[in-house]
């Protein structure tokens, strides 16, 4: 399978949500204008004939000390295409758009069965992730 990738458009934001819904779903359905103005993120989807198969997108920390970091947020892969190696070539493609900034590294919180995916593209358990929850979604 040949998926391309590119940079997030406005207009694929409905079929993006679709997908993270896959994810976690959230009960409501924000308001697209309010999203893509106040979306700060670097968002990669990939398409196969067209159609959004998976999303990732790219946050980027300018450190105290002058340098960057990246953390990769909600990478998701339709289910129907799971299982096919989509989701190594979005992480790929995001490594990539990472290291062409400049970022020295990259970062991501994923759950404890995800591990073996995130290690077969490179990554390491590094230290523990804690959470303050202010509201649910």
């Amino acid at each position: 399978m040949k998926v391309k990738f590119r940079e997030i458009q406005k207009k694929d934001i409905p079929e993006v949500w679709e997908l993270l819904d896959q994810l976690k779903p959230i009960g409501f359905t924000p308001d697209i204008d309010d999203a893509w103005t106040e979306y700060n993120c670097i968002g990669l989807v990939g398409l196969d004939k067209g159609k959004i198969i998976a999303y990732g997108s790219l946050v980027i920390e300018s450190k105290i000390r002058g340098y960057l970091s990246g953390q990769i947020e909600d990478v998701v892969v339709d289910s129907n295409y799971r299982g096919k190696g989509v989701g190594e070539k979005l992480v790929d493609e995001i490594n990539k758009r990472a290291e062409n900034i400049g970022c020295y590294r990259v970062s991501l919180f994923c759950k404890n069965e995800l591990i073996p995916f995130y290690q077969k593209n490179g990554y390491e358990v590094n230290n523990i992730v804690m959470k303050k929850w202010f509201q649910e979604i």
